[in-house]
């Protein structure tokens, strides 16, 4: 599936002037696509998908409870996307909580009290131990400019890390099975759908029809990267899909290259 349509997706990538690096896999041929695999891309907020693996690896260890409650104070919060920087501080949010609003708004001030409450040395110890060798989280979000940041100072992935990771939580590989339907249970609700999802046919039908696509997939955005991961499911056909981008020009090029390769994928799979 993906060998014969190899040229087809090079020349969307091809079609922008940023850099892009790809990595998709499809379960049922085994099969892969990658363009600039091993490419390091600012993280942005992709790497709230480990470090909310790291939360529920915590929790399996009986360290941590979903259940447990942080306060927000005022100086927890941040700026950059979410909805916790807007409610008065002092109020108890679940850790539970505090992941959806991590993955399904992209909360910064939340992705901060978890990382506080793992600790950030620790997210990169279950990352280290899940395979990740270039991947890093080296700074908690919206603390200082990324712009003066050093490359070895700041988040890093690349398109193979992330996406072999979500085919290790596909399979079940991740903590156990139960967290790793947890956490595709959260990613399927994220709010942030105008870059893989953009071109998809409307999936709503009669009340209790099965979707014809769903996508469990988090956004990653700063000025000049435009990122989306996640699992894409279809009737007959499982995709996990890595488009990572930089130096764009603006933001509607990779919104239109990474909603035409979501087109695409769905496409082919028919």
């Amino acid at each position: 599936m993906l060998k014969e349509n190899k040229q087809a997706l090079l020349d969307l990538i091809a079609a922008g002037s940023g850099v892009y690096g790809v990595s998709i896999y499809h379960f049922e041929s085994e099969e892969e696509f990658v363009h600039l695999p091993n490419e390091e891309f600012y993280a942005a907020s992709i790497i709230k998908i480990p470090i909310m693996a790291a939360v529920f690896a915590q929790v399996a260890e009986g360290k941590r409870s979903l259940s447990e409650k942080i306060t927000v104070r005022e100086e927890d919060i941040v700026l950059g996307d979410g909805i916790l920087k807007n409610l008065v501080p002092g109020k108890e949010w679940s850790v539970h909580d505090l992941i959806v609003l991590m993955i399904i708004e992209s909360d910064n001030t939340a992705t901060n009290l978890l990382i506080d409450l793992v600790g950030l040395e620790n997210v990169q110890m279950y990352m280290n131990g899940w395979g990740f060798k270039q991947s890093k989280l080296c700074h908690k979000l919206q603390v200082l400019p990324s712009i003066t940041r050093r490359l070895d100072e700041s988040n890093s992935i690349t398109p193979k890390e992330i996406n072999q990771f979500l085919k290790e939580i596909a399979h079940g590989k991740i903590i156990s099975i139960n967290a790793c339907r947890k956490m595709i249970e959260i990613m399927k609700q994220q709010k942030m759908n105008d870059l893989l999802p953009r071109l998809l046919p409307e999936s709503n039908g009669l009340i209790g029809t099965i979707p014809i696509w769903e996508l469990a997939h988090k956004t990653g955005y700063v000025p000049g990267i435009e990122h989306n991961a996640g699992l894409f499911y279809m009737p007959d056909c499982t995709f996990t899909v890595t488009v990572l981008s930089k130096n764009v020009p603006n933001r509607d090029e990779p919104k239109d290259i990474i909603g035409k390769i979501g087109a695409f994928l769905y496409k082919i799979s028919k």
